[in-house]
């Protein structure tokens, strides 16, 4: 969007609390606006953008992964924005316990902060408000030095990074997922049925593995878009673009809300998994082992939650 305003303020908030509660009229009762005004604002910016943030259906509208994503940013732009308000202003005891405020800035994946972590984040600030947590999300690995001001990590990967501590948070389970429309409804009914399908790509999540699990003597898909981005690569699959290879903690949001369904109980547990990564170093131990326990604990409610589903 170069050369071009950018949103106001109100329909930047409006998407973000939207997005966040999951509701237009909450959103409105937050922003003491009506609820036309704050589906007004987000018209506006789907047209804006050239496509649309929430799935609307008969039960109303869900965030999708776009429109999370851009929340995530929006929410951290706007505490940004606050912080600098606030040091204009007198010091006020609200001030100065904010000044003794902790920041702890981690970083992790775009798709996992957008669809497991940012909808948790109320969750840690109630709990720690002693502790400004910042997010930074990025494909590229964080060095978690002095040059990039990165605290902590939650990486997906094997689990061995010289000169780091690192804590296992969780495994990950990958199956495949596809929009209930793909194909006008015509699922595949049969794991072999794959064969006659779009199967989407994506660069680090190779299909090999699951075929083998399921038994199917299958090569790699060489056809269609290679996806580097996973958000992307979950759209594709909600438009009904194809089928998805897709990480259960991705996904979760999306089967529960019947955006996307899972094909078969044919899993895999990935090679990689998520850990919680800080220099051996760090002068931020008491506020990292705050969030490694409160991660645990989510981690924890989460998986008990899918079990009893």
């Amino acid at each position: 969007m170069v050369g071009k305003r950018l949103p106001s303020i109100q329909t930047m908030r409006a998407l973000e609390a939207a997005v966040r509660l999951r509701c237009f009229s909450r959103a409105a009762d937050e922003l003491a606006l009506s609820q036309g005004a704050v589906s007004q604002h987000i018209r506006a910016l789907e047209q804006r953008l050239g496509h649309a943030l929430f799935a609307r259906n008969a039960r109303g509208v869900e965030p999708n992964a776009v429109s999370q994503a851009l929340a995530l940013q929006i929410r951290q732009g706007l505490t940004v924005l606050d912080r600098a308000f606030d040091q204009m202003s007198e010091p006020s005891e609200r001030d100065r316990t904010a000044s003794r405020r902790e920041r702890l800035v981690i970083s992790t994946l775009p798709a996992f902060a957008a669809k497991w972590l940012m909808p948790r984040l109320d969750d840690f600030a109630r709990l720690y408000p002693e502790i400004e947590l910042e997010i930074e999300t990025s494909a590229t690995l964080a060095r978690l030095d002095a040059s990039d001001g990165i605290d902590a990590a939650i990486r997906y990967g094997g689990g061995e990074w010289p000169g780091m501590a690192t804590e296992h948070l969780m495994d990950e389970v990958v199956f495949p997922v596809a929009s209930p429309y793909y194909r006008g409804g015509r699922l595949p009914l049969r794991p072999s049925d794959l064969g006659d399908c779009l199967l989407l790509r994506q660069s680090v999540q190779p299909w090999t593995p699951w075929f083998q699990a399921a038994g199917l003597d299958f090569v790699e898909p060489q056809a269609g878009v290679l996806f580097s981005d996973t958000v992307l690569a979950l759209q594709a699959a909600i438009a009904g673009r194809g089928i998805l290879l897709a990480r259960r903690s991705i996904v979760d949001d999306d089967l529960r809300s019947g955006r996307l369904i899972r094909l078969w109980r044919y899993e895999i547990v990935d090679v990689h998994a998520h850990y919680l990564v800080w220099p051996t170093a760090s002068r931020r131990l008491a506020a990292i082992g705050k969030l490694h326990g409160w991660l645990v604990e989510q981690i924890t409610r989460w998986l008990a939650d899918i079990e009893e589903r």
